[in-house]
């Protein structure tokens, strides 16, 4: 165990394989809510405080994504940093962009509004529930504009080398962004985001953080270009000159593309987390997610589920994903035994079980016994 159930709120008993959808929180948050308000009061001090809090967010993120601290910025969401970069790119007829048909539909929905203005979305089909590099190559030619795919699948639990997964996209056109979605990576696994071009994560499952907050990486030397599609006083240096107040500088760091006041209460939790996450370390939480998901997918093997994620452990994180005709019967069971683990999505029967750094061998006993009962 790299750390104990009771600094969650509400473990206790329960053998929690959920982080994929929602997180629990730290019990520590609750100190570092406290600290907003307090912090709040206070004023044009309050003000100092939170921007304070702003800076050390934003180094840990850094140091979470192994980039410069000018390169991140804090929008509501992942969700802001996809449509961002749809909405800040010079798009022309017969451009395209690639993507996943596995995707999160965030990850998606964004490049379909792009058809109004001519451009083609290319959709990438699975192989047994696997993206393939070659079959994304394929899809690539000169007039890809962008690829957008996550590093680990909300959805089948497959989990992509980032670098080679660059190399591969500039491979076929050196000019093509990578834009990449390392929610279900974050906080699990390494996520070298500079061998991409944008990257973006949600906070409030594998940080361990809250809603209300994302984090988007823009690189420093291919993004240069990309505008703002939404301006505000936060987008630009604070001096006003007040005789040209239709004059204005963008900042030079990713604060440009937050229009307003980020979200503080939600950057208070999420420094909390980064600072719990960060001590200690990402190659402890791989190691441990590892050796515990390990078991959790030959276990599942075992009962002759159909499984989803692939059978190599350096090609998934923390997500472990099954289909079968028996989920009700299996999911009923883990609720028997206080179980959680996230249930079907969009019509189909999988299962999803993420294994984070608070679960134990125990958790996982349970789990995979109460599994047993079902197909003895």
């Amino acid at each position: 165990m790299l750390i104990a159930k009771d600094e969650f709120v509400g473990l206790g008993d329960v053998a929690h394989f959920v982080s994929g959808g929602e997180s629990p929180s730290l019990v520590s948050h609750q100190d570092a809510v406290a600290r907003f308000f307090a912090d709040k009061a206070l004023g044009e001090v309050s003000r100092a405080r939170m921007e304070a809090t702003y800076d050390a967010c934003k180094e840990k993120a850094a140091r979470l994504f192994a980039v410069s601290p000018d390169e991140i910025s804090f929008l509501a969401h992942s969700s802001d940093g996809i449509n961002m970069v749809a909405h800040g790119l010079n798009w022309e007829p017969g451009d395209n962009v690639v993507v996943a048909d596995v995707e999160f539909p965030s990850d998606i929905l964004p490049w379909l509004r792009l058809r109004d203005q001519g451009v083609e979305v290319r959709v990438v089909r699975h192989e047994q529930w696997q993206i393939g590099l070659d079959a994304l190559a394929e899809q690539i030619d000169e007039r890809t504009r962008l690829v957008a795919m996550s590093q680990v699948s909300y959805f089948t639990g497959q989990r992509h080398d980032m670098k080679a997964l660059a190399e591969a996209v500039r491979a076929k056109n050196e000019k093509t962004l990578l834009l990449v979605d390392a929610t279900h990576a974050a906080g699990v696994v390494p996520v070298e985001a500079y061998h991409a071009d944008v990257v973006v994560s949600s906070c409030y499952k594998w940080l361990l953080a809250t809603h209300g907050v994302g984090i988007v990486y823009l690189n420093r030397e291919r993004m240069a270009f990309l505008q703002p599609p939404f301006l505000g006083w936060h987008s630009c240096e604070r001096t006003p000159d007040w005789e040209q107040p239709t004059m204005y500088r963008l900042k030079e760091d990713g604060g440009r593309f937050e229009p307003g006041n980020p979200t503080f209460i939600a950057l208070y939790v999420l420094n909390n987390a980064l600072e719990r996450i960060l001590a200690i370390g990402i190659p402890n939480i791989a190691a441990h997610v590892a050796d515990l998901s390990q078991q959790v997918w030959q276990g599942l093997a075992d009962c002759g589920l159909e499984m989803m994620s692939p059978a190599d452990p350096q090609q998934r994180a923390g997500n472990v994903c099954f289909m079968s005709d028996e989920i009700p019967r299996i999911v009923k069971a883990f609720e028997e035994e206080n179980v959680l683990v996230w249930g079907t999505y969009g019509g189909v029967n999988r299962v999803r079980v993420s294994v984070h750094l608070y679960n134990t061998q125990g958790d996982v006993d349970r789990l995979l016994g109460a599994l047993r009962k079902v197909f003895s």
